[in-house]
């Protein structure tokens, strides 16, 4: 009995064998090849013998062959980044928005944990610096929401046209002889020729934000309003230095464009971040240059001269931020 019952289990075992290679050569011969191989050719097999995602031809993404042919400098096709959009907004009604402060802040791009948004200082196809990003936005015209900088109010002043923007971001270069000389012309004036302004001579950004109580979600929340490139500049009748803001841009409405921008991270090479994300996380250091207040003038104009006193004040700014929203809660 005992040996009926194991031959039984036998012819049973037999039958599923033989059902299992007839259900197999039912399929189309690929895919049986590829079961006899050891199941890697479902996908298409590109020239390099990599092969591609299932049910899905040799030139589309995650295999080592750019669609447009020649070669790929990566591991991977980059499919995500021209499809990315910026972080969305939480909704915020006027009603539960029960205190705001605005304030200006100054984002120095010489400060070590600032160095992605300043480097590199030449054109690299992968990470361009910020300032590029917005230079060829710029340019391509995708960003258009460029306004005259106001120094005095530090607000948003005239929209400035492409011809106009294209001369606040050129420089004057000095010429020199072939001796490293100055060059000078027949009146004995120093002679200079029109450039592009080189990404390196930024050397800070200024924010323009709103902070606010949110009390419909009870958080302290902050939306940047505009931003705008600052350079180093000298006066050349008096030789003070000073820093100059080339133009205001509505950061709303480039949110988009920065969005399909990657900005470098040296912790991981592939966990890249987007400009948007950069500002929207808040991973820059900073500090404050002015808030709202009833004169309309910066910590600078009160307290000019005395640098220490300048960043206590800016350290007091931010401080009052913090403990008017621990003041919120009861604990």
């Amino acid at each position: 009995m005992r040996n009926l019952f194991r031959s039984v289990g036998q012819i049973l075992l037999v039958v599923f064998v033989v059902a299992g290679i007839l259900s197999s050569a039912s399929a189309s011969p690929k895919k049986l090849l590829g079961a006899v191989g050891g199941g890697k050719s479902e996908g298409a097999v590109g020239p390099t013998g990599t092969t591609g995602p299932p049910n899905q031809s040799g030139g589309s993404g995650g295999i080592l062959e750019p669609p447009g042919g020649g070669i790929l400098d990566g591991v991977y096709t980059p499919e995500h980044l021209p499809y990315r959009k910026p972080i969305p907004y939480v909704y915020i009604r006027e009603a539960d928005v029960m205190w705001q402060k605005r304030i200006w802040r100054t984002i120095d791009l010489r400060e070590k944990i600032n160095h992605p948004l300043y480097y590199p200082d030449d054109d690299l196809a992968k990470r361009p610096s910020l300032f590029r990003v917005l230079q060829k936005g710029i340019m391509k015209g995708k960003i258009t929401t460029v306004f005259e900088f106001d120094p005095s109010t530090m607000e948003f002043s005239t929209p400035l046209t492409l011809a106009e923007i294209v001369k606040t971001m050129t420089e004057q270069i000095a010429m020199k002889d072939s001796a490293g000389n100055p060059l000078m012309d027949e009146k004995g004036n120093q002679v200079y020729k029109p450039d592009t302004l080189r990404p390196d001579k930024v050397v800070q950004y200024l924010l323009k934000e709103d902070w606010f109580f949110d009390k419909q979600r009870s958080v302290m929340d902050v939306r940047i309003i505009g931003i705008a490139p600052v350079i180093e500049s000298t006066d050349e009748k008096s030789g003070k230095f000073s820093y100059r803001s080339l133009f205001w841009l509505y950061y709303p409405a480039i949110r988009s464009y920065l969005a399909q921008n990657y900005c470098y991270n040296p912790y991981n090479d592939s966990e890249w971040r987007t400009y948007d994300e950069i500002f929207q996380k808040r991973m820059f250091s900073s500090f404050v240059t002015m808030e709202s207040n009833v004169y309309n003038r910066s910590i600078q104009a009160y307290l000019g001269g005395q640098g220490m006193e300048q960043m206590l004040e800016s350290e007091r700014i931010k401080d009052d931020i913090f403990k008017f929203e621990h003041d919120m809660w009861n604990y």
